[in-house]
């Protein structure tokens, strides 16, 4: 059980990275600098908090299932909160905040196995998180901060070639303009920092993906989508994709995140028959 769970908080880990999509109207193609976009996903960094949507649709042809999250995070990744929903109608909500994540199960009934009655959230302790996946705190920090929406863009910094102006779009109901672009995750993985080197050796397996940008009128990146083929990585089927979609929807938002109360909570340390609840780590 105690993998699942962290199977679970994965998505909030790599949240950050991800980024959406888009149709576009018809405006003739313009090739402009690599530094265009680069430098609108750094204006978006600078942000103090976003709000976002993300949609992941994983399958071949026309069978596809989504996971969608939707959420609010600050820019320095310390607070935040994400409602991630999958095909079948389960959900799940996470908070971070604390130094911790904390994960209300009640929407997903197959893992609420040893969670005790009247125990409505889990906490998982970026120390024990941190014990789990062979990382030191201070990682594992580092990889919270870039797993907001805004700190992902950082993946923008691994762009190749040529950067074309596609066409002029309404996104949150104000203009934006598309462009197509090349990430090399090669050069991601050299220009990101905090990363261990077997996060680096997956990324560098995605090759160069492309991927549409949209930047709006004030110099910020509001949406980005790409699609990852099933053989870069190490899918049975290279018909396979995950067509990856996050919209930034707002900018400078309220973050009003806080602990759930102490006694809706257990640790996951201290779940039944953990050894981890006298060591302090997570039980293999």
């Amino acid at each position: 059980m105690r993998r699942r769970l962290i199977a679970l908080v994965l998505p909030v880990v790599s949240i950050a990275v991800l980024a959406g999509c888009g149709g576009g109207g018809g405006t003739e193609a313009k090739a402009v600098s690599v530094q265009t976009v680069q430098l609108a996903a750094e204006n978006t960094q600078a942000a103090e908090s976003t709000q976002f949507t993300m949609t992941i649709a994983v399958g071949s042809g026309t069978r596809r299932h989504a996971v969608k999250a939707s959420g609010v995070g600050s820019g320095d990744g310390k607070l935040g909160r994400v409602v991630i929903e999958g095909p079948d109608g389960t959900s799940i909500e996470e908070l971070i905040v604390d130094d911790a994540i904390y994960m209300n199960l009640d929407g997903l009934p197959a893992a609420t196995e040893g969670i005790p009655d009247g125990k409505h959230w889990l906490r998982i302790g970026f120390d024990d998180l941190a014990d789990q996946l062979g990382l030191d705190l201070g990682e594992l920090r580092d990889q919270a901060r870039s797993s907001t929406p805004t700190s992902g863009l950082e993946y923008l910094q691994g762009l190749s070639g040529d950067v074309t102006r596609v066409a002029d779009d309404t996104i949150n109901g104000e203009h934006a303009t598309r462009y197509r672009a090349t990430l090399d995750y090669s050069l991601v993985a050299d220009k990101l920092d905090g990363l261990s080197a077997e996060a680096k050796g997956q990324l560098r397996k995605l090759g160069t993906v492309p991927a549409d940008v949209w930047i709006d009128d004030h110099d910020r990146v509001v949406k980005m989508h790409y699609t990852i083929t099933g053989s870069a990585v190490g899918a049975d089927s290279a018909s396979r994709t995950a067509e990856v979609t996050t919209q930034i929807t707002a900018f400078d938002v309220a973050v009003d995140v806080q602990a759930p109360p102490a006694d809706d909570v257990i640790d996951i340390t201290d779940l039944p028959g953990s050894e981890g609840a006298s060591s302090g780590t997570i039980p293999a």
